[in-house]
C-alpha cells in the first residue's frame, strides 16, 4: 500500500491553486506526477493552508512537505533545518503598471514618491524600508487577482507581484493590452520543495525524481498551460 504524504501549499492562488474542489492547479499537477513516478510507493496529497498554520505544523515537527518554497522564506538559507529538493520552478517578482501609464522600474528608489500596491502580508525587500521611511506609500490588496485587476483598470499606479500570478491572470482575464510588465524585475528566485527531516525516504525519492520531472517536456507543457513562459522551468 502506498504511503500517504501530506503536501502543504500556502500559495493559494493560480497557477499553484486554481480550484480546490476540482483539484486543479500546478500543485495538484506536480503531486500527481510525483505519485505516478513513485510506482505505488507514495501518494502525495495536497492540502492548502494559510502560512501561519503551515508554520505551526513545521514547528510541531508534523510530517509533510511544502511545495513552492525557498530557503530564505523559511529562515533556512544554510539548509540545515529542513531537507530541500532541486528547484521545480523559476519565478520572479515583477513590477506592473497600467499600459496607458507604463512604468519602467529601475530599483527600489525609482518608486520614491509613488504609491505601490502589494499583497497583504507579503514582504518586498528594498521597498519596505522606503515605506517605513515615508518615501513610498503602500496599499495592500487581499489577493494577486484583485491586485492585477486593480492595476489593469488604472486604479493603481504600480504594483509588485509574482510573475507566475501575473501571467496566469493576464491570460485568464484577457488583460494583455491593459497591463505593462517592467523589463527589470524586482527580484528573482527559485521555488523548491521543503521536506520535514523525518521524511528521509520521501526526500531521497524526490532527490532522484524532481530533476527529471522539472526538465521534462511534460512539465514544460504543464507550465505553458497556465500561461507561464518556458523560462519558468528551472
Amino acid at each position: 500500500m502506498a504511503e500517504d504524504v501530506s503536501v502543504w501549499v500556502y500559495h493559494n492562488y493560480p497557477p499553484f491553486i486554481v480550484d480546490i474542489a476540482e483539484e486543479r492547479g500546478l500543485s495538484y499537477d506536480l503531486a500527481r506526477l510525483l505519485t505516478d513516478a513513485s510506482d505505488g510507493a507514495f501518494q502525495f496529497n495536497v492540502m492548502v493552508l494559510p502560512r501561519q498554520r503551515l508554520n505551526q505544523r513545521l514547528q510541531g515537527d508534523m510530517p509533510g512537505l511544502v511545495m513552492w518554497a525557498n530557503p530564505a522564506w523559511f529562515g533556512d538559507t544554510g539548509r540545515t533545518t529542513f531537507l530541500w529538493t532541486d528547484p521545480v520552478l523559476r519565478d520572479r517578482n515583477v513590477v506592473i503598471s497600467p499600459a496607458e501609464e507604463a512604468f519602467e522600474y529601475d530599483g527600489p528608489k525609482s518608486l520614491t514618491g509613488m504609491t505601490m500596491v502589494g499583497v497583504r502580508g507579503h514582504r518586498y525587500p528594498g521597498v519596505d524600508s522606503l515605506v517605513r521611511a515615508g518615501l513610498v506609500e503602500r496599499v495592500d490588496m487581499r489577493s494577486e487577482r484583485s491586485l492585477v485587476q486593480f492595476i489593469a483598470s488604472s486604479r493603481g499606479r504600480v504594483a509588485i507581484v509574482a510573475d507566475s500570478a501575473v501571467r496566469y491572470f493576464v491570460n485568464e482575464l484577457g488583460l494583455g493590452d491593459a497591463v505593462h510588465v517592467a523589463e527589470q524585475a524586482h527580484s528573482t528566485y527559485q521555488r523548491f520543495i521543503l521536506v520535514q527531516p523525518q521524511l528521509q525516504a520521501v526526500h531521497t525519492f524526490l532527490e532522484n525524481t524532481v530533476p527529471g520531472i522539472a526538465g521534462s517536456s511534460v512539465w514544460a507543457e504543464k507550465i505553458a498551460g497556465y500561461g507561464l513562459q518556458e523560462s519558468a522551468t528551472p
